[in-house]
């Protein structure tokens, strides 16, 4: 089978929802859309494998697994769709999209959260007005998906920045941030670690108090 077939049909399997061809076909035209500008690749199974865009063909993805070993009907309907996107097009019903998400993430994407979808399915909201260009790697992308420099912790430092040095505190807190992009990943396990501190002393002010109750019980001063 053709390489582009292929690829874009294990995409279809692993982002549209099953059994769902308005879904499918419309991720196909996304697909096939990114292959005719300039800033993305020019063919589907490198718009594709594009590093940090569907998600699926993430290494790190347990639904890499599955659309690697695609079959049944359903792959079947995926691999009839990718062949007519390639071979021979389709209508675009999602006016020259560009980008894709699930309605349920879309106040959490930094891209998609202000902009109104140009079509929907019943799997996802459909874009054609995203100004984003592909990201480099993965601080790009999680910087598309939920930007540090958008946080309240940065705002808040940038906001008291304000009559307070200018330039000098401006540089330290994007050295900060950039610092912060390299630990963000211990960020949860921080938390965990702060709440466990929390608990200890909590447990030992508690023991405390038993052990003075028990004392004045026993007659201990």
């Amino acid at each position: 089978m053709n390489n582009d077939i292929d690829i874009l049909a294990r995409t279809i399997f692993g982002e549209a929802k099953a059994n769902s061809t308005a879904d499918a076909e419309a991720i196909a035209n996304v697909v096939m859309n990114r292959c005719m500008l300039p800033n993305w690749p020019s063919t589907p199974a490198e718009v594709c494998q594009q590093a940090w865009q569907f998600s699926c063909w993430n290494t790190n993805d347990p639904n890499r697994a599955r659309i690697m070993n695609a079959s049944g009907d359903w792959f079947k309907k995926c691999q009839s769709i990718a062949r007519k996107a390639v071979t021979a097009g389709t209508h675009d019903m999602t006016n020259r999209a560009t980008h894709y998400c699930t309605p349920t993430v879309k106040t959490k994407t930094y891209w998609a959260k202000d902009k109104q979808p140009c079509y929907q399915t019943d799997g996802h909201l459909f874009f054609n007005d995203i100004d984003t260009p592909p990201p480099a790697n993965a601080k790009e992308a999680l910087d598309q998906q939920r930007p540090l420099t958008a946080t309240k912790t940065v705002r808040g430092g940038q906001v008291a920045s304000v009559g307070t040095g200018g330039a000098m505190i401006a540089e330290i807190g994007q050295q900060v941030t950039e610092a912060a992009y390299q630990i963000q990943g211990l960020t949860y396990y921080l938390s965990i670690a702060k709440w466990a501190f929390f608990a200890l002393i909590i447990a030992g002010i508690g023991f405390t108090l038993w052990a003075r109750i028990k004392d004045r019980q026993d007659g201990v001063k």
